[in-house]
């Protein structure tokens, strides 16, 4: 066994590597030309905001909107995906992966028996912390233990265009999408890890075992991620901070996953270059980093579709049993920032479930955020 380090191959295989980092920078910029950059598509991406940072939820206002857009001139499905990516904008690690959108419908069917593999699992890690109440239970002790409080915080999207349109569209492709990255480096970092502790001499093993891995790692962020889409936010009083549970979670695994990436990959490529093929190496990185992020966003987009909307109901109805949150507005009005109590976290969920919405006209939307309280700061409601 040679312990020449092949330099030639080490560089090479750098190349190799770099590859989705080199082609995320256009890609960056092709997507924004995508999504418009023109007067209409600004004028209405505008609009948008000025309700996010009302504090508001979209759906009150979707007539009105839908009204803008077609005085824009603006087809509904740009208008979703204008929406889309406002509410579920893409990071420079999602144009890492953006190909997977492009190769996804055809992936998905080579993909199929690792999704099917996995299905028994994911329910099991539902059933696990979701009806037997272990998520909600670690939330509660967190509570106790940080001295944190957990609150509700209705997201601006709430009501929006998202269950509108083909369930091909391209738009909830990217709402999909929005979750990828973590399933996508967490399958490569399951490869990297079984690869470097084991050293298997079939890759057929190896990868098979990493394919398990990857499966229970990615059912339990799959559950995670679909209940946390209930809006709830920590409250850090010692530090002053509000943090998303959603982001939370994701602060967590992006150092660990991040770091242990780069030094798998580092450490794994050196020794590749003294004793095999460092290109082979480098070459089955980047397939698995895409086949990872294909599996990635199938189980998000199927688990969703099937189970979204169950299991966040379900969890929803745990945390007002169990926690009683507060429901908050968070806004902002020319540098001012207002965060006030509203009501209760069931009587927010049961104000946005209402159906119809009243809906409000595009004078109550131009006259955002001024309308409510006319520069005073408001009383908390709680304390009547």
């Amino acid at each position: 066994m040679s312990t020449e380090l092949d330099v030639a191959g080490l560089l090479w295989a750098a190349g190799i590597l770099s590859i989705p980092i080199l082609l995320a920078l256009p890609m960056r910029l092709a997507w924004r030309l995508f999504i418009g950059v023109g007067h209409e598509e600004s004028q209405y991406r505008n609009s948008v905001r000025q309700i996010i940072d009302a504090g508001k939820q979209v759906s009150p206002f979707r007539t009105t909107l839908d009204d803008l857009a077609r005085s824009l001139h603006i087809q509904p499905s740009k208008q979703r995906l204008i929406e889309a990516d406002l509410f579920h904008p893409l990071t420079i690690s999602h144009f890492l992966l953006l190909p997977t959108i492009i190769i996804f419908p055809l992936a998905a069917i080579m993909a199929l028996p690792i999704i099917l593999l996995g299905l028994p699992i994911l329910i099991l890690i539902e059933y696990i912390l979701i009806r037997k109440r272990l998520l909600i239970r670690t939330l509660k002790e967190m509570e106790r233990v940080l001295h944190w409080q957990v609150i509700h915080i209705p997201k601006p999207h709430r009501g929006s265009m998202e269950k509108v349109g083909n369930v091909n569209e391209f738009s909830n492709h990217v709402i999909h999408f929005n979750y990828v990255p973590q399933g996508a480096f967490l399958g490569l970092f399951a490869w990297l890890i079984v690869h470097w502790i084991f050293k298997f001499d079939s890759w057929g093993i190896e990868l098979a075992i990493s394919a398990i891995l990857y499966i229970i790692l990615l059912g339990g962020l799959g559950v995670l991620n679909t209940a946390f889409e209930s809006d709830l936010v920590f409250v850090d009083p010692a530090k002053g901070r509000l943090v998303p549970v959603d982001q939370w979670l994701e602060s967590i695994l992006k150092p660990v996953v991040g770091i242990g990436l780069l030094f798998l990959v580092v450490r794994n490529l050196i020794d590749e270059a003294r004793t095999d093929n460092p290109v082979l190496f480098a070459s089955t990185v980047i397939i698995l980093l895409y086949g990872a992020s294909v599996v990635g966003i199938a189980y998000k987009w199927g688990y969703s579709m099937w189970r979204g909307d169950q299991v966040r109901r379900m969890f929803e109805t745990q945390i007002v049993e169990h926690l009683r949150p507060l429901s908050y507005n968070l806004t902002r009005s020319r540098g001012r920032i207002e965060f006030t109590a509203q009501m209760t976290m069931d009587e927010r969920l049961a104000q946005i479930s209402e159906q119809p919405q009243k809906q409000l006209t595009f004078a109550d939307l131009q006259s955002i955020p001024n309308s409510e309280n006319n520069g005073n700061i408001p009383s908390n409601p709680m304390k009547k």
